[in-house]
């Protein structure tokens, strides 16, 4: 009966102790006090009451005390209350050798093995951006529909080397043709001759509707894209190891009275 009890006790503290206590999307939040020595990459198994395994999955993050992770459902229907069980012969060890590796090389490697080379050249501009702030994307999308345009908005969110310039270049050249047509129709009413003006009808239309077009993609752009890449910022950066971040420099243009300057931007 004693033999007995001591089981229920452990079996229960286990429980306890290694519990699924939230479940948000495909993630499932564990208490770990008294864990089986988890790290970032391990491959665990979701029991249920019977002991029977009913899910697996991934740990993405631990937290800083260690007393809980932070888990991703890779397969199976995971409930609060199951219990956690480490698969022995996980990825951990092969991870390692990847991660000291690709360490030696000089490669960033995220907290799932994957090297920070084998990222698209737009993950790769939005990790090192950094998350657009709430006031910079406000900021940069009113300025970006009202008044200039001219990819300033696109500048103080951070963005003018990815797409802010195309609207300055875009915009003004619209803006040079539009003149040109302006110009001959104003030549041509002080000599009296229309056929220059009727001729530059062309121009004017064509530098009207590409300077309209311009802006209203430049408007869209800035309100829409800063809240997905921030969506996208916060997910490649769970999955990058803290010792991985670096100080990056990023080119910009920033508005100023009467004008604006190129700057470098410092991120760290």
């Amino acid at each position: 009966m004693k033999f007995i009890s001591v089981l229920i006790f452990l079996f229960s503290s286990i429980s306890f102790a290694q519990t699924v206590s939230r479940i948000q999307g495909t993630e499932a939040t564990i208490n770990l006090e008294g864990h089986e020595g988890l790290i970032v990459g391990d491959r665990v198994h979701f029991l249920n009451s019977q002991l029977s395994t009913a899910g697996e999955g991934e740990v993405l993050r631990l937290s800083a005390g260690g007393k809980k992770a932070l888990v991703k459902i890779v397969s199976g229907k995971v409930k609060t209350g199951m219990t956690l069980e480490k698969i022995s012969g996980s990825v951990n060890a092969t991870s390692a050798k990847e991660s000291s590796a690709q360490t030696a090389t000089g490669s960033a490697v995220r907290a799932d093995g994957i090297s920070y080379a084998s990222l698209s050249e737009n993950d790769r501009t939005i990790l090192e951006r950094g998350e657009i702030s709430q006031t910079r994307y406000v900021v940069g999308g009113i300025l970006a529909t009202y008044p200039l345009g001219l990819g300033i908005g696109h500048a103080v969110q951070g963005r003018y080397m990815e797409k802010g310039w195309i609207f300055t270049v875009g915009e003004l050249a619209s803006i040079a043709v539009f003149a040109a047509g302006m110009g001959d129709c104003v030549a041509s009413t002080w000599s009296s001759n229309n056929d220059n003006c009727n001729g530059s009808g062309g121009l004017l239309f064509a530098g009207a509707f590409a300077y309209v077009g311009f802006r209203i993609w430049e408007a869209v752009d800035a309100w829409a894209t800063p809240p997905e890449q921030n969506r996208r910022y916060r997910e490649l950066k769970s999955r990058l190891p803290a010792s991985e971040d670096t100080i990056t420099f990023e080119p910009g243009f920033m508005p100023l009275a009467g004008g604006g300057a190129l700057g470098l931007r410092v991120t760290f």
